[in-house]
């Protein structure tokens, strides 16, 4: 016979601390809702073409791109949550909504500067 499996115990993903709060409010803020908002209003310019290949190819889908846009950013947010989950108390865990938050200001500062020419 096999030698028995050891059952994982699954214990829940500790509170966020108050930065990890502040970071994911900063993230949903950038990018969950600057970077939605400025890349529909940049995209829907005549002369304008997404420069990010997923993004573009979620545009062409035959969704509107309002609607699977945001199932992309909601996608998104499922994986990075799931990553912030998974990591439990690990001292690397601010660093996920940090980074989302960071990568959500700069898209959309980017975004503004485009919709600004």
């Amino acid at each position: 016979m096999g030698v028995p499996l050891d059952v994982v115990s699954l214990s829940p993903a500790p509170a966020p601390s108050p930065l990890e709060a502040v970071l994911w409010a900063l993230a949903v803020v950038f990018y969950g809702v600057g970077d939605y908002v400025t890349t529909v209003a940049a995209a829907s310019r005549p002369d304008a073409e997404e420069r990010n290949p997923i993004v573009r190819r979620v545009f062409a889908a035959p969704l509107s791109p309002l609607v699977s846009f945001a199932l992309l950013k909601a996608a998104a947010f499922g994986c990075f949550l799931a990553g912030y989950l998974f990591v439990g108390s690990s001292p690397v865990r601010p660093a996920i909504p940090g980074a989302v938050a960071l990568v959500g200001v700069v898209v959309t500062l980017q975004n503004i500067r485009v919709l600004q020419r």
